[in-house]
């Protein structure tokens, strides 16, 4: 419905949000919490305004990887993990100097036949 909504100039523009999301993410793991603040980064990015209670909860989170020195990767058969402990796709991994200061880092290209070693941003395991 909404396809038909839009074609008919009646439906808000979508965002787009490949930037931070550049993986074809599977529906388990749409709601994590990396996946999340990305959507949030780039709304605040676009322009939207977000509540305030948000604002706080993406400005945690940034410092928190930030502190971290990782950047959020995605793997579809990725398991339970510090970045989504409930049904894993998301992880965490150190910054290497190809990353730049890039918040993701596109695995899409990447060796699938053995999943890459996850960070806990926390400090804990």
């Amino acid at each position: 419905m909404y396809w038909q909504l839009r074609d008919a100039g009646l439906a808000k523009q979508r965002p787009d949000h490949k930037k931070y999301l550049p993986w074809t993410v599977k529906t388990e793991h749409a709601h994590a919490r990396p996946a999340m603040m990305l959507r949030l980064l780039s709304r605040r990015e676009q322009g939207d305004t977000l509540p305030e209670v948000k604002e706080r909860m993406l400005d945690k989170w940034l410092n928190e990887v930030k502190a971290a020195d990782v950047v959020v990767c995605y793997h579809r058969d990725m398991g339970p993990n510090p970045a989504n402990p409930t049904t894993g796709g998301f992880y965490y991994s150190k910054r290497r100097a190809a990353d730049g200061d890039d918040l993701v880092r596109d695995t899409s290209d990447d060796d699938t036949s053995s999943l890459p070693k996850i960070v806990d941003p926390s400090g804990s395991r």
